[in-house]
């Protein structure tokens, strides 16, 4: 009992030395902020008024039967889904400089030669990261629920709003853990905050924060569904687009034989193309959970490795 509660102190301990780390770096906390902040500008500049327009042109001689706050919200809610996310993988990231950080001052050395041990080291870098980019993504996920709702209704219920914060926490665990096993190779922060500049500019592309991936080929969805990050944009496009695009349908009553639904979910990417395959929410859920699982045994070996050195 005794050992327990000085690895649970030394667990606690380190996981709020790591938070805090991360919310005193203001250029760290800034540039996990900037995949989303692109895909927000990007939004707002270029592509609202190219996906109303193509909305409203698709209710061509019906707009009387829809409200137009409902046409602006499918495209609104497409952009929340986008910044969550993008903020799920970036945050993640630079949540984990920490780690390399501490290679660069040798606290690390200090950790192995402690009587720490090494997986509460690890935990400790992992749940730090996962809650800060939690703490981020669910801000963002309940600012944007506000927001959303004050310009029309996403005609949610209150299980659909549960389990978007219930993807949030499978998506930040799926980023965190897949991004350590990334970082556990940057031996510079200065390499690191590189590579993180190129994923915060990439990121919006590969899970279809700025172009939906029904855009591009199949061969190219098939690839970019492997990222389990597409797969968690794609079911916060489901949560927060389904109810109020079945909404529009029964204002429509059939009049437009179903077309503008069936075109929404198309154009919006509602479900993923992989290899031929038309993935559903539990596929989705299912195939995130299995790259937590998978990662966190990568990330047990790859350490095992790592203490080898020493």
């Amino acid at each position: 009992m005794e050992l327990f509660k000085k690895n649970l102190n030394s667990y606690l301990g380190m996981t709020k030395r790591n938070i805090l780390v991360f919310f005193k770096d203001k250029t760290t906390l800034f540039f996990s902020m900037l995949a989303p902040l692109i895909v927000f500008l990007l939004y707002i500049v270029f592509l609202k008024d190219t996906y109303l327009s193509s909305l409203k042109d698709s209710l061509s001689g019906l707009k009387e039967y829809v409200l137009a706050s409902d046409i602006e919200n499918i495209a609104n809610a497409w952009l929340l889904a986008g910044l969550l996310g993008t903020s799920c993988i970036t945050v993640s990231l630079n949540s984990l400089h920490v780690m390399v950080s501490d290679k660069n001052a040798k606290i690390d050395y200090d950790y192995n030669s402690s009587p720490i041990k090494g997986y509460i080291v690890v935990l400790a870098y992992f749940t730090g990261a996962f809650l800060n980019t939690f703490l981020i993504t669910s801000s963002i996920l309940t600012i944007g629920l506000i927001v959303l709702n004050s310009i029309g209704s996403l005609y949610l219920g209150f299980n659909t709003i549960l389990f978007l914060y219930l993807v949030t926490i499978l998506g930040c665990a799926s980023s965190t853990i897949l991004m350590m096993i990334i970082v556990s190779f940057f031996k510079k922060s200065s390499a690191l905050s590189a590579f993180s500049g190129i994923v915060s500019a990439a990121v919006g592309f590969v899970i279809g924060a700025y172009i939906p991936l029904g855009s591009f080929s199949n061969s190219i969805q098939g690839i970019l569904s492997l990222v389990p990050g597409s797969h968690v944009a794609c079911l916060y496009r489901n949560l927060l687009m389904k109810n109020l695009l079945e909404h529009i349908d029964i204002s429509l009553n059939g009049m437009d034989s179903h077309m503008f639904i069936n075109m929404a979910k198309d154009s919006f990417a509602l479900h993923l193309n992989m290899f031929n395959y038309t993935t559903s929410q539990m596929f989705m859920m299912l195939y995130t959970s299995m790259s937590v699982i998978i990662a966190l045994g990568l990330n047990i070996l790859l350490y095992k490795k790592t203490v080898k050195r020493y």
